[in-house]
């Protein structure tokens, strides 16, 4: 019989016991579709809230076992604390909002963070599909316990993989701290079952022509390698499938074929093992990407994990979702994706990001979580025909960062999205539009969030502004509706 190793530490009988504490309920805040009242085929969901209340209330909701993939991207127990920057004028010098994202301090060390961490993958396991896996970024300040966690909630024999990505450059002061450059993090991959298994991809290794050779026949490019320990039988196939070149004197060496990139360059197909060297660090990739949310990961990362580890149009999760870029790689390859966080500087970020990329459909929810309130007002005004111009406006020195008008007859009813607005990124940011022209309503709502994650709620009454629309004066009336809480 063997004998299981677990991880102990003071205080983990209060770890588990968070695992049963009472289920919140998911609540609908905002809600975009492109088909009407039709649901998405796939789910394309944001939440806010701790990822322990979140996943024990997808589980309550019917997912448990229905998903193929759960990344996870933690604190690191860091002993820091991050902050999330905007760029808020046209230039890359120009002025720079800041505000908290997330702290990751822990008042005491590895075991306040496994107080943390624990309950958390141990709910977030119970989501996976049989054949799912659980992805766990890191890096060397607690791979080493978040492995020996793994190994006691999933079981040793679960463990798939243990990935390091080079996610920067070993330059400036780390190059010349007196030890070798801490520039790795480790992903820590463990399936939910015996059937769970990775597709590791393809990647395309550059070979100069001169070391290529061109096949007579098929008039395809190859490079040659000894025969190895291929046997007779093994080259009898590959001669039939025209990869065996014979010298002269009879020695036998196999053809492997090169395809050609983009730019005409021969490569080489080469499996992608544990070792991540090709994906650049978030520094060297687009600016339209960059969010300015701390610790954001590159696209190209989260694509390479989700196309091994999911199938197209599967469901990915992510609770530590940060700045969103596991749903923007799930939207890119076909997939749905539910992802969340507690930090309500990541929501607005995230949300952001996603109506940018995505803004057919997309539903935003809470789950035990409230918004701080902030304050803004809308001015409402008749335009010609059948129209209203709706204006955003907001306190000297706040920061809006996006804004969605709803023209729901109910205030009680969910936040329907009939127009938004996001202020754009990069270098030369484009800034928020403030004014939308739409059609006529008896009921004007709107929400608006800010760089700093406070979020204002406009919610009047409908009914008051319906008498001065329907008389047509021939001056333009003006309402200013304030932000509710």
């Amino acid at each position: 019989m063997k004998r299981q190793v677990v991880l102990t530490w003071e205080g983990k009988e209060r770890a588990l016991a968070a695992i049963e504490a009472p289920v919140e309920p998911l609540e609908l805040e905002e809600e975009m579709s492109a088909a009407g009242d039709q649901p998405l085929a796939a789910p394309r969901r944001i939440i806010r809230g701790d990822a322990l209340v979140v996943a024990r209330a997808l589980e309550r909701e019917g997912l448990q076992g229905q998903v193929d993939l759960i990344y996870v991207d933690p604190p690191y127990a860091s002993g820091l604390d991050y902050s999330h920057e905007e760029r808020m004028e046209g230039s890359a010098t120009g002025r720079i909002a800041r505000s908290s994202a997330y702290r990751d301090r822990w008042e005491h060390g590895p075991a306040s963070y496994l107080d943390m961490l624990m309950p958390r993958l141990a709910a977030m396991k119970a989501l996976l599909k049989p054949t799912g896996s659980m992805w766990i970024q890191v890096d060397w300040r607690s791979s080493y316990l978040v492995r020996s966690l793994c190994d006691e909630i999933f079981g040793r024999e679960r463990f798939l993989n243990e990935i390091v990505w080079r996610r920067a450059p070993n330059l400036g002061r780390q190059a010349r701290s007196g030890q070798f450059g801490r520039t790795l993090d480790t992903l820590i991959v463990y399936g939910a079952g015996a059937k769970a298994r990775l597709v590791p991809p393809d990647r395309l290794v550059p070979i100069p022509r001169r070391a290529a050779r061109r096949d007579a026949l098929s008039g395809r490019w190859f490079t040659l390698a000894p025969r190895g320990d291929y046997t007779d039988a093994s080259v009898a196939r590959l001669e039939a499938e025209g990869r065996i070149h014979r010298t002269a004197s009879g020695n036998v060496s196999i053809k492997y074929w090169l395809d050609e990139d983009a730019t005409g360059t021969l490569c080489r197909r080469q499996p992608v093992d544990t070792l991540w060297l090709d994906i650049p660090p978030l520094r060297h990739v687009v600016s339209e990407e960059r969010t300015g949310y701390p610790t954001q990961k590159p696209r190209a990362l989260l694509e390479r994990v989700i196309a091994a580890a999911s199938p197209p149009g599967g469901l990915i999760v992510d609770l530590f979702a940060g700045s969103g870029t596991t749903a923007s790689a799930a939207l890119r390859l076909g997939r749905g994706f539910i992802v969340g966080d507690q930090s309500p500087v990541a929501i607005a970020t995230m949300r952001r990001r996603l109506l940018r990329e995505a803004p057919a459909s997309l539903r935003v929810e809470r789950c035990g979580a409230r918004h701080e309130p902030a304050q803004a007002a809308l001015e409402i005004r008749a335009s010609e025909g059948d129209r209203m111009v709706v204006t955003l406006l907001c306190r000297p020195g706040t920061e809006p960062i996006a804004w969605a008008v709803s023209l729901e007859a109910s205030p009680g009813a969910p936040f329907r999205i009939d127009w938004h607005a996001e202020r754009g990124t990069g270098r030369r940011p484009t800034e928020l539009c403030l004014t939308a022209v739409l059609p006529r309503s008896p009921s004007v709502r709107a929400r608006v969030y800010f760089v700093d994650g406070h979020v204002a709620v406009i919610d009047p009454p409908g009914p008051s502004l319906v008498t001065p629309f329907a008389t047509k004066p021939k001056t333009e009336p003006t309402f200013v509706v304030e932000a509710g809480t």
